[in-house]
């Protein structure tokens, strides 16, 4: 069996004193969507004493698991696993007495993928509680939340990444492309919503300086962290400032010279039954990648 790879957990304990703990390994820091997730928990006596516990043969007798997702919703069991929870139980001869001197301990594999109807890639949250008695659901060992992350299968992965890696082949193209079609770009970024795509031609540390709450905020920060925060602030804010739905834009003008250039470009939106068209003038500058970078824009109404 693979060496598991240990975390630190506490212990809280409902109805008994703190003489054991219950601990989580996990065989890998992460897992992959449809595929096995062996933990491993452990039952360690932590006590000066000899200590005699038990254990069913069925999980689900004497662990509960609750898995949360990052947003707090907490995750079903599989159909099957409950299925099995209300139908199948153990007999008294089959739950197992186990004595742990001072310092011993005792641990069960199980894979989560058998409990847990896993859909989405992504963090979640695990905690476990151990019933000492399995007939006695009120009185039970719980464990500290751990944080583990599930990644897509490999082939979807790889996949992925590909498509990641042509994206920012075509980005790196198109920075160094005539600015009036970086603009093209990033209209059409926007009205995908791919905010990653659309931030990528600012100079957001430049532009920042043209909204003078968020600019007067970034000068007078005392910490490099508190300009970080600012700058992701305004990030945020440059999303949420375009929200309106883009029903069509037209290149007007470029004037380019050396390594200067302005592009006006107007831009009709929609919300609700209305339309209305801005006016964008934006200013780039090419960088020592000889890369063209967005540091100013100015916008009138039109229509």
């Amino acid at each position: 069996m693979k060496k598991l790879i240990s975390f630190f957990i506490l212990l809280f304990s409902f109805g008994y004193s703190s003489d054991l703990l219950l601990t989580i390994d996990f065989e890998k820091t992460s897992f992959r969507l449809n595929s096995p997730m062996n933990i491993e928990i452990k039952i360690i006596n932590t006590s000066q004493e000899r200590k005699i516990i038990k254990l069913s043969p069925l999980d689900y007798e004497s662990f509960h698991f609750y898995v949360r997702t990052i947003e707090n919703e907490l995750l079903d069991y599989k159909d099957d696993y409950r299925l099995k929870t209300k139908e199948i139980i153990s007999s008294a001869d089959d739950v197992k007495e186990v004595l742990l001197f001072p310092g011993e301990s005792i641990s069960r594999i199980v894979d989560l993928d058998g409990i847990f109807d896993f859909r989405k890639v992504g963090f979640y949250y695990l905690k476990v509680n151990y019933y000492p008695d399995p007939e006695n659901k009120l009185s039970f060992y719980e464990s500290e939340n751990y944080k583990f992350l599930i990644k897509p299968p490999l082939n979807v992965e790889d996949n992925l990444k590909k498509v990641e890696d042509t994206k920012q082949k075509r980005i790196d193209i198109i920075k160094k492309s005539p600015p009036y079609e970086i603009v093209e770009d990033l209209i059409d970024a926007k009205m995908k919503k791919d905010w990653d795509r659309f931030l990528v031609y600012f100079d957001l540390e430049r532009l920042i300086y043209s909204f003078q709450n968020f600019g007067s905020a970034y000068e007078n920060a005392k910490t490099g962290k508190h300009k970080f925060e600012i700058l992701e602030d305004f990030r945020r804010y440059l999303t949420t400032h375009w929200q309106d739905r883009i029903l069509s834009y037209k290149i007007l003008e470029a004037y380019i010279k050396e390594g200067n250039a302005t592009v006006d470009a107007d831009v009709e939106f929609k919300v609700r039954n209305l339309s209305y068209v801005l006016r964008y003038t934006f200013k780039f500058y090419k960088n020592s990648d000889n890369e063209w970078k967005i540091y100013d824009y100015t916008v009138l109404r039109v229509k």
